[in-house]
């Protein structure tokens, strides 16, 4: 059965863990937890307030952390998440670590041998600066590399409209394997721009995106990477328009909630500037 998350980080003052708590009042079944706002000092409040949602990890990507696991000069901030997730990852009940090939900067092998001390399943992710066919080839070397400790592949879609285009970027779904394929990334974005946007304030076709995962046959990890633009409630809506394509009983619940809980929370947040 498919697992729908969203995206967990800081955001406009609001710590890692309030997150968490707005996503479980409103009935959001799992989260994909990103570095910012999560480390050794605040862990053990993060596990209270997750108090058993399933979570997944986006390991640091150099855009928005300045870093990424092939960074040599950043060995020890890198231990430190590895220390965070070795010590901490089953009590965060995280299930799979989410990785980019690298991208700009550091090696294949410091980003290799990061990895390895890892004891978590991990997926690795297209990106818009690699080419469909140059990450077939280093999907191949990362298989080799890691062996079972890599579980699949990641399909970011927005990653591959940014790169492909309009009119082939579902494509890389008939190039990979899909039986390995087990994550996938869902956010809007602007021509250009990894946007992270909500379904709706960019331009792909959600709809048409989502009828075609369903009609595959997915029915794995389905994340909303979404940076609450333009609204958290637009990124909830977002998530029930997942959920009511794949799961009708979430999208009722995560419907109702946002009814009754909208004007409480809204009160709550009255103060931050968030809308």
């Amino acid at each position: 059965m498919v697992l729908i998350g969203q995206t967990i980080q800081t955001y406009k003052g609001l710590e890692c863990e309030h997150v968490i708590k707005f996503a479980k009042t409103l009935g959001i079944e799992s989260g994909e937890i990103n570095p910012q706002g999560v480390n050794l000092k605040n862990v053990n409040k993060i596990i209270e307030t997750l108090d058993g949602m399933i979570t997944t990890f986006h390991l640091p990507v150099a855009e928005l952390d300045g870093f990424d696991f092939a960074y040599p000069e950043k060995q020890k901030e890198i231990d430190d998440i590895i220390k965070l997730l070795n010590d901490f990852g089953d009590k965060m009940n995280i299930i799979l670590g989410v990785f980019h090939p690298v991208e700009t900067h550091g090696d294949f092998d410091t980003l290799v041998n990061n990895l390895k001390q890892l004891k978590i399943p991990l997926v690795v992710e297209n990106v818009y600066h690699i080419s469909d066919e140059e990450f077939m080839e280093l999907y191949k070397k990362f298989k080799e590399e890691l062996g079972s400790q890599l579980k699949g592949w990641l399909f970011d879609v927005a990653h591959s409209y940014l790169l492909n285009g309009p009119d082939t970027y579902m494509d890389l779904l008939d190039k990979m394997p899909f039986d390995e394929l087990e994550e996938i990334h869902l956010s809007d974005c602007m021509e250009g721009e990894d946007s992270h946007y909500a379904f709706g304030a960019g331009v792909l076709p959600v709809n048409k995106i989502l009828k075609e995962i369903k009609d595959r046959g997915f029915r794995k990890i389905i994340v909303n990477e979404i940076n609450a633009y333009p609204s958290i409630w637009s990124t909830v809506d977002s998530y029930k328009k997942v959920a009511k394509y794949f799961k009708k009983g979430l999208y009722i619940k995560v419907a109702l909630r946002k009814l009754i809980m909208k004007p409480f929370i809204q009160s709550k947040l009255k103060n931050t500037g968030i809308k």
